[in-house]
């Protein structure tokens, strides 16, 4: 495959108990084929070990025979800083495990029954967000690219996650590594895949799109890995797949979640090993091609449950972009319409005057749950039934926009007490005249509204964004 090849994961352990060391060495170990994990029991020795540039990620206990709490961390900082470190901690000991993130951890768990099944998780997001160690995310737009297409409208916009996505974006554009895209139906997944294609070295070879929920699972993998003559009925020539067909382009597997776990099998080999195997077929054949996936379900609950392979997950999340809904970029929708407006009425040779501000504020107020798809065919519809050189007026607008509620658009729970709690902490911060203070209003200590603004996606002044 052209390009640098997959980085095989190495992490390294940093915990004298011998009980857990084996514990989350074999956790660690589950995560995927390959992975390595070196396990040592002294600081001494976890210096000694990350002069192995191989070693992308440290776990260690803050309670070593040779050092202890934030010394630890410093320590290991001022060797590698670049990589990122999980903190375990004991029970008890999460106002350490604050402190020591202050120092430049990524991350902490605490020893609780369960928490070696976190760290794999832990250890996938730590090493996701390092992707964006030295990457500008203020910007609002992507560079401009020879032949871009016009409809990377979708990626333009102010919003906070789409500006960090938009960061990413460009620099999975130059990676080889897969690329897994989480966003809702509607929120321009393909878009983002194409971009990334045009804006990498393969720009040059072909982009093959395949649904893995638009076919059989017969079908599909006659599609992606070919048939030879003779496979099964009808199949009267031998037949590339896409995987093959793509030469050194890319293969964008839409709602990849949807695929059957017989091709979940056949897909993770095409990654662990660049190569297919046809219908009907004795021998492999090598590929090249690079894979974007895209999925409108949390493929990370659908691997706990089961319902999705672990191991390809993580072999598809090497690099994960979350495209954020409409509803959390509203002061993005102006923009929007207008785009649209200029698209469509160019195409239909039927003008507006735009619309008037009631309207366009009936239009921010809708939740969307079509996203961005949904208002572009609203727009569409707008320019079609408005009369020439007419204003676009709030009773034009299609039923269900007007009667809206915007408050009763489904959201999970979790994502209500969240905005209840950013709201109430934005507004203690506004009011006290110190984080202590603030934090001892809420009746927690100020470490703990440390760790709770972390959690929410808070920064320190208090401003927070929609989770990309």
């Amino acid at each position: 495959m052209d390009g640098p090849d997959l980085p095989q994961l190495h992490v390294l352990v940093v915990e004298d108990d011998p009980h857990h060391a084996a514990c989350m060495r074999q956790a660690l170990l589950r995560m995927e084929p390959g992975v390595r994990v070196t396990t040592v029991d002294r600081l001494r020795g976890a210096l000694e070990a990350l002069r192995d540039p191989a070693i992308g990620c440290v776990v260690t206990d803050l309670r070593l025979a040779d050092a202890e709490d934030a010394g630890v961390v410093c320590a290991l900082r001022a060797v590698r800083r670049e990589v990122p470190i999980i903190v375990v901690t004991g029970a008890g000991s999460e106002e350490l495990a604050v402190a020591a993130m202050k120092l430049g951890a990524a991350d902490y768990v605490t020893k609780h029954a369960r928490y070696v099944e976190q760290l794999p998780v832990l250890v996938r997001e730590a090493l996701g967000r390092s992707v964006l160690a030295g990457v500008d995310p203020g910007g609002a737009e992507l560079a401009p690219v020879a032949g871009g297409a016009a409809d990377e409208h979708f990626l333009v916009g102010s919003a906070a996650g789409l500006r960090a996505l938009l960061a990413l974006v460009d620099r999975a554009a130059r990676s080889a590594v897969p690329v897994l895209i989480e966003g809702e139906t509607g929120t321009g997944k393909e878009l983002v895949a194409r971009a990334i294609h045009r804006r990498g070295p393969r720009r040059h070879a072909s982009l093959l799109v395949q649904n893995c929920a638009a076919i059989s699972e017969s079908l599909l993998e006659s599609e992606l890995f070919g048939h030879v003559r003779g496979a099964f009925t009808g199949a009267d020539r031998d037949r590339r797949g896409l995987f093959e067909e793509a030469g050194d382009g890319t293969v964008f597997l839409d709602e990849v979640g949807e695929a059957p776990p017989a091709m979940q099998a056949k897909l993770l080999r095409v990654l662990q090993h660049e190569e297919v195997k046809a219908v009907g077929a004795d021998k492999v054949r090598p590929v090249r091609a690079r894979i974007v996936a895209a999925t409108n379900r949390p493929l990370d609950v659908e691997a706990k449950a089961g319902r999705f392979r672990t191991d390809l997950y993580y072999r598809l999340a090497v690099l994960p972009l979350r495209i954020p809904p409409l509803r959390h970029r509203a002061a993005d929708i102006p923009r929007l319409i207008e785009h649209f407006l200029h698209r469509f009425e160019a195409r239909e040779g039927h003008e507006t005057h735009g619309l008037d501000v009631d309207a366009m504020r009936t239009l921010q107020a809708y939740p969307w749950p079509g996203n961005v798809r949904e208002l572009e065919n609203e727009i569409h519809r707008l320019v079609l039934c408005v009369p020439q050189g007419q204003r676009i007026r709030r009773h034009h607008l299609a039923r269900r926009v007007r009667d809206a509620d915007p408050a009763a658009h489904e959201e999970p729970l979790d994502r209500v007490l969240a905005r209840v709690e950013i709201a109430l902490i934005r507004q203690r911060l506004r009011e006290k005249p110190t984080k202590t203070a603030a934090a001892r209003s809420l009746g927690i200590t100020r470490e703990a509204l440390y760790a709770k603004m972390r959690r929410l996606g808070m920064r320190a002044d208090g401003a927070s964004s929609p989770p990309v």
